[in-house]
């Protein structure tokens, strides 16, 4: 009986547990099987890219050898030779350079024509990093280039750092065969020999999201000499931008506010702005802005032996300039109602619409230093209320109190109720003897 009982129990198989823990093993083994093949598949179609890639590059080295050292246009150029697979890109730069040059030809205080040193990268949206081949490519006959001129052009940003990528534009009235456009290569540097001398060329650098010092920084001549070289410099940096707002995030700085600004370094020169329009296609200097809001002369910070905020520009970016405003707290005035602002004194400005009134019947918002009346309209009444004192600065150490302007509109179009008259009162009853 024992015997035959054991033999039951064996029978019955696996319990649920067991079951459930097999179909985890297997689940996790299958997917941790999965994830390694589409890893290694992931790999070997990078490992093709990165193949055709390399096949693209030095199919376009060929092709420049075939063309010949004379043919091959300096700086940067990026194309889709015949037979690249779609999607490739290739960055072709060429720069000729003399026997034992080391540095760019810009920096180069005598550059030669020797050979064409050339990196070709090809590269596609699949490729972490291009493939990259170089070379240098020699000419079949040596350049005659006596009695000629050459130019070396070099872009820097606001940093000294080099500018790849920037078209260089040249145009020559005199001699129409020295007008070019290149693009600079990855040493912001265009070296062109064999031109022909004798006049002036002017130059052009351009390049989208860029901007020169000043306006016409981005434009020169220069003379081309029998065999003199050349070497213009421009400054071309990512534009920087500027937008601005109040240092008090409880009340907002007026939309339309006139701000007034300038660059450290140009002394007296004033910008003008307004809060809600940013300022564009500044050149990021070093020494940053000062700005402070209002227009009026009583607005500056200076009138009140304050500092004048200062904030510094970002290349290629947008900085968001907090300017002091003064905290100024609007009551009594039916929810909805606009709200204006005047300034008063010497100076006109245009009005300012502070804000709507909330359900409660308040308005917050900020305001330049000065002197200001408010105005405000609801069904056919209009009142204009003025401030005690004009809005300053507090003094060092002070907290910047809420200044609070009293309507009563409010009041007037919903007046409280009269109170009830009291009824006289009753003499109390003479006590019984």
């Amino acid at each position: 009986m024992g015997v035959i009982g054991s033999r039951q129990e064996r029978d019955e198989g696996f319990t649920l547990i067991e079951v459930l823990a097999a179909v985890f093993i297997f689940i996790a083994v299958s997917a941790a099987t999965i994830a390694i093949l589409l890893l290694a598949l992931r790999t070997i179609d990078q490992n093709n890219e990165r193949v055709l890639a390399a096949n693209v590059a030095r199919s376009q080295v060929e092709y420049l050898r075939t063309l010949g050292a004379s043919n091959i246009t300096p700086g940067l150029t990026y194309d889709q030779p015949p037979g690249t697979p779609p999607g490739y890109i290739v960055e072709t730069s060429a720069q000729w350079v003399g026997v034992g040059q080391t540095v760019s030809s810009c920096e180069a205080a005598s550059p030669g024509q020797a050979y064409l040193r050339v990196r070709v990268a090809a590269s596609s949206p699949e490729l972490g990093a291009p493939a990259v081949v170089d070379t240098i490519i020699t000419p079949d006959t040596a350049g005659d280039y006596e009695g000629t001129s050459a130019i070396a052009i070099t872009v820097v940003d606001h940093q000294g750092t080099p500018v790849s990528g920037v078209t260089v534009s040249s145009l020559d009235s005199t001699n129409p065969e020295n007008s070019f456009t290149y693009v600079t290569g990855s040493d912001g540097c265009l070296y062109i020999p064999g031109l022909t001398a004798g006049g002036d060329i002017d130059i052009t650098v351009t390049k989208d999201g860029h901007v020169s010092s000043t306006p016409t920084g981005n434009q020169g001549t220069s003379s081309l000499d029998v065999g003199n070289l050349a070497k213009p410099t421009f400054l071309l940096a990512p534009a920087a931008a500027v937008e601005w707002t109040g240092d008090l995030a409880d009340f907002p700085l007026v939309a339309g506010t006139p701000v007034v600004w300038k660059v450290n370094e140009t002394g007296a020169v004033e910008e003008d702005g307004a809060v809600g329009t940013a300022i564009t296609g500044q050149w990021p200097t070093l020494s940053g802005f000062t700005a402070w809001a209002g227009e009026c002369p009583d607005a500056d910070p200076e009138v009140y032996s304050s500092v004048r905020p200062s904030f510094d520009f970002t290349a290629g970016g947008t900085v968001t300039a907090a300017l002091a405003v003064r905290p100024v707290r609007i009551t009594g005035l039916p929810p909805g109602t606009e709200v204006t602002a005047q300034h008063v004194g010497g100076c006109t400005t245009a009005d300012l619409v502070v804000g709507v009134a909330n359900d409660n019947g308040v308005v917050r918002a900020g305001l330049p230093n000065g002197d200001w009346r408010f105005t405000a309209e609801a069904e056919e009444l209009s009142e204009t209320v003025g401030l005690d004192t004009p809005l300053a600065p507090p003094a060092a150490g002070v907290d910047d109190a809420v200044t609070v302007v009293e309507f009563t509109l409010q009041e007037q179009l919903n007046p409280s109720p009269s109170p009830s008259p009291t009824d006289s009162a009753t003499p109390s009853a003479s006590p019984t003897p």
